[in-house]
């Protein structure tokens, strides 16, 4: 017989569980689900939460592009414990969501271009830069406007459209969708490390978007559609928690707020100097630190509230060991994305 929850003993569990301030979209994400399975997730939350090791984000700072971008992240790296990527095949995915005149919509192709060359120095085996962009069906635009055509070409380092890669099915580990299986470009399913490179940005959907977010790229526009609305659909807060989880490789993130948007992103928001790095393993920790260090509460922001409900990764202070830069001197106060005024 499966179980189902009401609303109000959802919120009486909410609230002995110590997760009332995000109720509602946890709720909103599980409640199709039966009482089992919400009730497992709760679990493996709260374990995680109580018992799993503090998470590592190393903040790193960077004025400008114009900055010695390697010598800050090869010192985060080193901070963040990050892994060696001596004989590893490494994807670098960097958000290209579309490029507009004026507004910092992608992340910086010399934040990739230092990552590429730190990968070398470690004696990576094969370093590929992959991205499936959200709207255009071609890329070549992007890549052109960016610099990032230009970059690639300097480094002598291929560009893979994720988009049109060939398709590879993995298992969705969390089951916080009525999904089972994903399909995902080839390129990620087999590399040894995907590093999660995105802009530091609100988003007018999820409020901020950042390494998880970024994940989205991952999965082919040519079966999921432009821009991806067949998995959105699916409830954002929990197809991300599935992403996070499912990842089908070892993942990393490298954090472009060195300039930021703020306000109407992903797209038309305002550029905010923040002149940070933010690097880490553990996805989750790292967009909760990238959401404070905009001004943000983590435990306010849908996705981020879920993810570390349901266990996903680590997202309260306590759980996150903050190592080199301080936390309050790179700390700005973002303009929230219109809808979430």
């Amino acid at each position: 017989m499966k179980w189902r929850l009401s609303r109000r003993a959802f919120l009486r569990l909410g609230l002995l569980g110590g997760i009332a301030a995000s109720a509602r979209v946890i709720y909103q994400s599980t409640e199709a689900v039966g009482f089992e399975r919400w009730f497992r997730w709760m679990l493996r939350g709260r374990a995680a939460r109580f018992f799993a090791p503090p998470a590592r984000v190393a903040l790193a700072a960077c004025p400008s592009y114009d900055a010695d971008i390697l010598a800050a992240l090869r010192g985060a790296w080193q901070n963040a414990q990050m892994p060696d990527l001596r004989g590893l095949r490494v994807v670098l995915k960097p958000n290209l969501v579309d490029y507009l005149d004026g507004h910092p919509t992608f992340t910086h192709p010399r934040v990739v271009q230092a990552m590429i060359r730190l990968a070398r120095e470690q004696g990576a085996r094969q370093v590929t830069v992959a991205e499936g962009t959200t709207f255009r069906r071609d890329p070549q635009a992007i890549l052109d406007a960016t610099g990032f055509a230009e970059m690639l070409a300097q480094e002598q380092v291929e560009f893979v459209d994720l988009n049109y890669d060939d398709l590879v099915a993995i298992p969705l580990q969390g089951g916080y969708t009525n999904l089972k299986t994903l399909l995902v470009a080839r390129t990620v399913a087999e590399a040894d490390v995907l590093i999660s490179m995105p802009k530091l940005k609100t988003h007018h959907w999820t409020m901020v978007s950042a390494s998880i977010k970024n994940l989205f790229g991952i999965v082919p526009g040519i079966k999921y559609g432009w821009p991806k609305n067949t998995l959105h659909t699916r409830g954002i807060p929990a197809f991300l928690a599935e992403l996070a989880s499912s990842v089908p490789t070892r993942a990393a993130a490298v954090v472009d707020g060195i300039v930021g948007m703020e306000g109407d992103g992903p797209i038309s928001g305002n550029a905010v100097s923040s002149g940070a790095l933010v690097v880490g393993t553990d996805l989750l920790a790292v967009d909760a630190t990238a959401a404070r260090l905009m001004g943000f509460d983590p435990a306010q922001i849908d996705y981020l509230s879920f993810a570390a409900w349901a266990g996903v990764g680590a997202s309260d202070e306590s759980k996150i060991e903050l190592v080199g830069e301080p936390l309050a001197r790179l700390q700005r106060g973002y303009a929230r994305p219109p809808t979430m005024e």
